[in-house]
């Protein structure tokens, strides 16, 4: 048993899709209840990072903005990964852990639920799960307030090839700190099954399993519950300061050759926002560029809130013959 026997388990296997709700879930569980609890979930597309993540660092920001990708911070450590309905989640929060829980103690149900099911399944490393040497599940945990909290991911039919486009950063001449991910060898559990199922059956089945497992009490999302968690999703999980703005402190350079010269865009970001700023290059202006740099500084590193600050920045008088939408995808790309 992996929670304490005097204590009962809940089990809820619920049908939410939006990524920053069920994110928001995992917390109001872990942080504002006391009791055992396990979820069984699924996103739609979305990228997950990790706590201590640059999600600059980590994706393809460009493609993942074209797409409408959106990308959520979650609470515990470890690389971005790529869900879609394809992927079936897993998270087990539990009292009595002051430190890091074993990974392989709380993985081993998932495990034996899937070789039940014909898959040659073996946990692997420090938090993986493999089938036939590829990954199919990683995971990751965090601590509050002696609660652990240990979730994961089921890869059954995701996109790989969205995957794979997603997670692959830009080659920016990006200083970052911060924890990045392990590029593994992936494959999705459906290639390898010899009947036919639905990620959906698979829910369902992995529920009972579980149930029986772990002596789950089945327990239904109240209406109290999902008004705390759509206020998390407000004030936090829906949020650039928390998804983007929180990443770790990093730095950026960028230079192009543009119709009014080249220019260098040397910058810092902190919590997010542009700290310092040094713009150099051979091109022409009426005014002093510190004065552009000043404007810019202090905006967030988003491509909607430096688009306006540029655009009403009068730039022309800074940097002659480039426009607006140029400069400000030096600072992206």
């Amino acid at each position: 048993m992996l929670f304490n026997k005097t204590e009962p388990v809940y089990i809820l296997a619920h049908d939410f899709t939006d990524p920053a709700f069920n994110l928001a879930c995992e917390e109001y569980f872990f942080h504002h209840r006391q009791e055992n609890y396990i979820l069984l979930w699924r996103n739609s597309p979305a990228i997950i990072i990790g706590r201590n993540q640059n999600a600059y660092a980590e994706l393809d920001m460009e493609y993942v903005a074209e797409n409408g990708i959106p990308v959520i911070r979650r609470l515990t450590g470890g690389g971005a990964v790529y869900h879609d309905l394809g992927n079936l989640n897993f998270t087990f929060i539990t009292n009595g852990a002051d430190g890091l829980a074993d990974f392989k103690a709380f993985l081993k149900p998932i495990t034996e639920y899937l070789c039940s099911i014909g898959l040659d399944a073996e946990f692997s490393g420090r938090n993986d799960i493999l089938l036939k040497g590829m990954k199919i599940s990683g995971n990751a945990q965090a601590n509050y307030k002696s609660r652990v909290m240990l979730h994961g991911t089921l890869l059954f039919s995701v996109s790989l090839s969205v995957l794979a486009k997603a997670l692959k950063p830009n080659p920016l001449k990006l200083k970052a700190k911060g924890i990045g991910s392990v590029v593994s060898r992936v494959t999705n559990i459906s290639e390898h099954l010899e009947r036919n199922m639905s990620v959906e059956e698979l829910k369902n089945e992995l529920a009972v399993w579980l149930t029986d497992k772990q002596r789950c009490v089945p327990y239904p999302l109240k209406p109290d519950d999902e008004e705390t968690i759509r206020k998390l999703v407000k004030e936090k999980y829906g949020t650039w300061d928390w998804n983007i703005g929180s990443s770790p402190s990093y730095s950026m350079e960028s230079t192009a050759l543009l119709p009014g010269g080249i220019v260098t865009i040397d910058f810092n970001v902190v919590d997010g926002r542009i700290t310092a700023l040094k713009i150099y290059g051979d091109f022409f202006g009426s005014k002093d560029i510190a004065g552009l740099e000043d404007k810019i500084k202090g905006t967030p590193h988003e491509r909607h809130a430096l688009s306006g600050v540029i655009e009403g920045s009068d730039l022309q008088k800074y940097m002659a013959n480039i426009t607006n939408e140029e400069f400000t995808e030096m600072f992206f790309s």
